[in-house]
């Protein structure tokens, strides 16, 4: 190996290391000139060791990419405070009681232990009943369970489930890749990725679980087993129902039949996942307050944003109510026209990312890891405006300087800005692995 080249790929490593630990320990999301500055280099030094990797040099980075997220084990989140509900619920479990059955505040000098105005005082969801799935309590009832009164030790229990479920991600992206004979390196997109470290890792968002199902459900489909499939896709719905926008892609190519009866899988599935909800008989109560997080909240939209500037200009108000649904029409008939269209041939994985990027396009509220399962879902195709939209992403942390939270428009233009053009070169030609990979990767 020449000198030079061990030199670059060295330095990738090393930067990548420091950087996870600096961000991971030591930057708020108020602090926007470091975190912003930070996040660049990280994505450099990644872009780095991708560019000066060699064939037979893949499961080095893999295995770093494991690392990286290892560094993380005894961070407290810096860029999310969502944790402390994944706290409250799991401790309210512990003691046998119900997550779902009252607002938080209901729980207050109830004796629960644990449970306090301290650990109060830090949720961002006081006003809402808890929206989290059955899949996501069990995991908070492990780390309650493992660590009753520490909040450290919650999360460390945790980050090392959701780790485990990452290292589970690697391997399925390593089977799919050889499954499509592409090649091995374009699961360092995913596997390097800073925005999957910090988010995953280091801020403990269950995307991570909803992926690896996710990928299971893949990889069972093109076996032929669509029972389990359909088995996993319902786990992965468990998780967050986002998936479900991938469901009428299967029209096209199982048919009407295969189809419904996937559906019905799924569905199953799904409701033996939420039999705890039938019993205490809450589920009206979660979904008023899902109906609540989307009328009432908005980060980062892109469509949804030029609607609302629409309602200021024409009523003089937020129209929010309005234009959320009109955003989810939107969505639905733009994903049913899309898998009506799509070629029946064509791969799952690959037909996903235009799926999920409709949804993106017209959500109220798109946060950073919102992204990641769209990113997963990439390594398997040719586009890589992903990839780019995993660093322009992560620039809405500007909206917390100084710790006050304002809406900057201007972060949103430059981002989607900045996204659609990139769309565009890839749709007209332009080639993102010439740009991201060593030549003699994308050779081999």
């Amino acid at each position: 190996m020449p000198r030079q080249h061990n030199y670059w790929l060295n330095l990738g490593f090393i930067l990548s290391a420091a950087l996870t630990i600096y961000l991971g320990y030591f930057v708020p999301r108020e602090a926007t000139l470091p975190l912003i500055a930070g996040y660049t280099l990280f994505f450099g030094s990644v872009v780095l060791i991708i560019k000066k990797l060699e064939p037979g040099e893949e499961d080095l980075a893999y295995y770093w990419g494991m690392l990286l997220r290892l560094l993380l084990i005894a961070s407290i989140p810096k860029l999310s405070d969502d944790v402390y509900r994944f706290i409250w619920d799991g401790r309210l479990l512990t003691a046998l009681e119900d997550p779902y059955k009252h607002l938080p505040n209901y729980f207050l000098n109830r004796g629960v232990e644990g449970v306090d105005a301290g650990l109060y005082e830090k949720l961002n969801s006081k006003e809402y009943f808890s929206i989290y799935p059955p899949l996501n309590q069990l995991v908070f009832f492990i780390g309650a369970l493992f660590s009753p009164q520490s909040v450290f030790w919650s999360i460390v229990v945790m980050r090392i489930v959701l780790l485990v479920f990452d290292w589970g991600n690697l391997k399925l992206i390593q089977r799919l890749l050889a499954h499509y004979k592409l090649p091995k390196h374009y699961g360092l997109l995913y596997v390097l990725n800073p925005l999957v470290v910090l988010e995953f890792s280091g801020n403990l968002h269950f995307e991570v679980i909803l992926i690896f199902f996710l990928l299971q459900a893949i990889w069972h489909y093109e076996k032929g087993r669509l029972h389990i499939s359909a088995i996993f896709f319902g786990l992965s719905v468990a998780t967050k129902f986002i998936p479900l926008i991938a469901l009428p892609l299967l029209l096209r190519k199982l048919g009407v039949k295969k189809t419904v009866i996937y559906g019905l899988i799924v569905t199953g599935t799904l409701a033996v996942t939420f039999l705890p909800l039938i019993n205490t008989a809450h589920v009206w109560a979660i979904w008023e307050s899902l109906q609540l997080y989307y009328q009432k909240f908005e980060f980062n939209g892109s469509f949804y944003y030029l609607a609302r500037w629409y309602g200021f200009e024409t009523e003089g108000h937020n129209i929010i109510a309005k234009s959320g649904k009109w955003m989810m029409y939107a969505t639905l008939g733009s994903i049913m026209i899309y898998s009506l269209l799509a070629k029946k041939k064509g791969q799952w994985p690959r037909q996903m990312v235009w799926v999920w990027l409709f949804y993106l396009l017209f959500a109220t509220t798109v946060h950073p890891w919102y992204v990641l399962p769209l990113l997963a879902l990439s390594v398997f195709s040719r586009f890589r405006f992903p990839l780019v939209w995993s660093y322009l992403i992560f620039l809405t942390y500007i909206n917390y300087s100084g710790g006050q939270y304002v809406d900057r428009l201007d972060v949103v233009i430059v981002e989607y800005g900045l996204l659609a053009l990139i769309i565009v070169a890839e749709l007209l030609g332009l080639k993102g692995d010439k740009l991201i990979f060593n030549s003699t990767l994308n050779d081999k």
